[in-house]
């Protein structure tokens, strides 16, 4: 059964609410690249062109194919989008589920009155030819999987519709196979091929988790947490992520970690011990900053192992935001604060006054109640990729040792959507660089206006990485681009 009448204008509230403040961090984030967390070009009105812009390096990747959504929906003002948000409300980001041999992206109708998306259809892309193997309509969804489950991408409909449903797609043909439902899902994930479900009434602090396979939701277990939130809290944010082994839900400041193959609790954190973020990475370790919760001020940042254990600490008030986590293996350091921490003791193991950013000063323009940040921006391999944006600089350092492999003035806000060995792809505006992380040199530049310039500025336009190619999308085109020579 679906919502009654009041929770679902609750709900719909809520979503209004996540998409317009999700609007305003974007204005803010143009101002402060610290914040960037995705592969988004935020704040971008249209390709700027000019005397600074670079040409293309004669070994950048190029066009191997592209995909216009009017002509592939047959509609003048038809929009792709990432299944992962949904339907219900406009993300108004593109972006694709990747299932190997094919992508799988939603395009649909955007209605200015419910601001959401009408007569949406599910799109299975071929990665190698850009050719449009199926197309299957579909209900509102709420809400994908970023990964496949048993080989299935695995979705659900939107709270307030009547029957809610859980869809398994077949991402070789495009069908669909159906399992109705009485939850009110709230996030969904996929991992080592099981489907783990968040649901329940976060007004309530009733919440529910469960594992299983798309057909059967609930069949390895389920178990509830004491966690909970307005509606409001509960829609537009991070809540639950299975990553590297490890469990974790977020919501409302507060935090709990499970076992992926039980869905026992390993630990909690509840008000008033206010949790900014947690984000499992190697080795199940999870790196959780808290904050004041009045403030939002960052006050520091621990590891805690799989068992719940507390590892390591640090104080420093400055904490990492990684594009892309990537170590080497486990024996490569957890970075907390100004530290590198051994992920399976705890024990410090270097310190560096580069992971902390230069003093901000306060001025009427500053943004937010710290005045230094981390500046670790991707952990590749055995190398620390820097970028202290107030003291204007880039760095590389030796995750094993601490050392420094080089350093350069820089006012690069770039982020890293892609690495390939010591070889990190950035997007700076509407330009792609190379760059390989462990010498600095700079590879390859791709300017994106000499790919393709559809003008469709209605949505902010992404890069992303399939598992064979990077793919240049924008509401109007998908674009694969080739291996770079």
């Amino acid at each position: 059964m679906g919502l009654d009448k009041s929770t679902r204008n609750l709900w719909a509230a809520a979503l209004v609410a996540a998409v317009t403040v999700a609007g305003a961090v974007t204005t803010v984030i143009a101002h402060e690249p610290t914040q960037q967390q995705e592969v988004n070009i935020p704040g971008l009105s249209g390709f700027t062109t000019g005397p600074d812009t670079p040409e293309a390096s004669p070994d950048a990747p190029a066009a191997e194919w592209s995909l216009d959504a009017a002509a592939t929906y047959d509609r003048q003002f038809a929009v792709f989008r990432n299944p992962v948000y949904g339907s219900g409300f406009d993300s108004g980001e593109p972006g694709f589920v990747d299932a190997g041999d094919t992508l799988v992206t939603m395009i649909g109708l955007v209605n200015q009155q419910t601001s959401g998306l009408d007569e949406t259809t599910l799109v299975g892309v071929d990665t190698d030819t850009g050719s449009v193997r199926w197309q299957t309509p579909i209900e509102s969804l709420g809400g994908c999987a970023d990964t496949l489950a048993v080989g299935r991408m695995v979705c659900y409909t939107t709270p307030y519709e009547e029957a809610p449903t859980i869809l398994a797609v077949d991402t070789e043909n495009g069908s669909v196979t159906r399992t109705p439902t009485d939850w009110t899902i709230l996030a969904m994930t996929a991992s080592d091929d099981w489907l783990y479900v968040m649901e329940g009434d976060p007004e309530s602090d009733d919440i529910r988790v469960h594992g299983g396979i798309p057909a059967d939701p609930d069949a390895r277990w389920s178990q509830r947490f004491d966690l909970g939130a307005a509606w409001e809290d509960a829609f537009g944010g991070h809540l639950m992520s299975t990553d590297h082994g490890q469990g974790v839900l977020e919501l409302g400041g507060e935090v709990a970690g499970f076992d992926l193959a039980t869905g026992s609790p390993t630990f909690t954190r509840t008000l008033p011990d206010c949790t900014q973020s947690a984000r499992a990475t190697e080795g199940g370790v999870v790196v959780r900053v808290h904050s004041d919760c009045n403030l939002g001020k960052v006050l520091g940042s621990e590891a805690v192992d799989r068992t719940g254990r507390v590892l390591a600490t640090s104080e420093v008030e400055a904490v990492h935001t990684l594009a892309l986590d990537r170590p080497a293996d486990t024996t490569i350091p957890v970075l907390l604060g100004d530290g590198a921490y051994d992920r399976a003791t705890g024990e410090l193991l270097w310190t560096s006054p580069d992971l902390v950013s230069t003093p901000r000063v306060d001025t009427p323009e500053s943004y937010g109640p710290n005045t230094t940040q981390g500046t670790a921006v991707a952990v590749l391999g055995e190398v620390a990729l820097l970028r202290d944006y107030e003291g204007k600089t880039e760095i590389a350092l030796d995750l094993r040792s601490g050392e420094r492999l080089w350093h350069r003035d820089s006012d690069s806000y770039g982020t890293v959507v892609a690495a390939d060995g010591d070889t990190a792809v950035t997007l700076e505006s509407d330009v792609l660089h190379a760059l390989d992380v462990r010498s600095g040199e700079e590879l390859w530049v791709l300017p994106l206006q000499t790919v393709i310039d559809d003008d469709s500025w209605d949505s902010t336009p992404v890069v992303a990485a399939s598992a064979t190619r990077l793919v240049y999308m924008t509401s109007g085109t998908i674009v694969g681009l080739g291996a770079s020579e």
